[in-house]
């Protein structure tokens, strides 16, 4: 399969301190991968680079072919949809839920542009996709937060991107609204989207994702295919606490 990200001895520093060190990560088309570690481990500073946000202080970077910094970068974050808890945080809670999704046409936090008759369109054919058209009129403040997080995925599939990067997406959802988002994950991933998950939480890692990448002080612990990594003895290292792992229905659960 070909490569769609490569990083190579890739850092991030920040005032002189390693926030990420030296990662060695390739990326196949077809594949999606959970990114698992503790808080601080790095995973969100790896995943900003990845989607652009940032860029890395060391190392090499390729995304779709193409080195940041010397390509058009706007066109290179069309490929790659991304979902955190700080958008949904920072937007705006007086804009509907359509022109939530418009904007991600322009890659801003509020809708500042007048739209195609084309991208709206697009926009209310990705929501009755997702099976959230009845919102399309509501404001996204008056949202629970799993509807936020639902019409937040909508903004970012609007350019049919090849990779979703989601991290920690969960945050703040009770049980129920946690289960159907992960539910939606899957929807989306049946659509020829492939994931990136951020987590700490081994029982959101979904049966479509096929690879795990553990992270820990900042740098890669182990990565490969999930059957092998979700084992105790990885997951005990780089968690830094002893339990046992049970799968049932496809996911895995942390049994004490």
């Amino acid at each position: 399969m070909k490569n769609i990200i490569m990083l190579d001895k890739v850092s991030i520093i920040r005032d002189d301190v390693y926030i990420v060190k030296n990662i060695h990560w390739n990326i196949k088309k077809g594949e999606n991968w959970a990114v698992i570690g503790r808080n601080g481990s790095g995973k969100s500073f790896l995943l900003r680079v990845i989607s652009t946000i940032i860029y890395a202080s060391e190392g090499d970077v390729t995304i779709y072919g193409e080195k940041p910094g010397n390509t058009d970068i706007w066109e290179l974050r069309k490929k790659i949809g991304v979902v955190s808890d700080y958008l949904q945080r920072e937007y705006y809670d007086t804009i509907s839920v359509l022109n939530t999704v418009i904007s991600g046409f322009f890659s801003s936090i509020g809708l500042y542009h007048t739209a195609t008759d084309e991208q709206i369109e697009k926009s209310i054919l990705i929501l009755d996709k997702l099976g959230i058209s009845h919102l399309s009129h509501r404001m996204y403040g008056q949202l629970s937060q799993g509807e936020q997080k639902r019409v937040l995925i909508a903004r970012a599939l609007v350019f049919d991107p090849d990779l979703l990067i989601l991290d920690e997406p969960t945050t703040g959802l009770d049980i129920a609204s946690r289960e159907d988002f992960l539910k939606l994950l899957s929807k989306v991933i049946s659509f020829g989207h492939n994931i990136i998950l951020v987590t700490h939480h081994i029982d959101e890692i979904i049966p479509e994702i096929s690879d795990i990448l553990f992270m820990k002080n900042g740098s890669i612990y182990e990565s490969g295919k999930k059957s092998s990594m979700m084992k105790p003895k990885h997951l005990n290292r780089v968690l830094d606490f002893k339990f046992k792992v049970k799968k049932k229905h496809g996911r895995y659960w942390a049994a004490l």
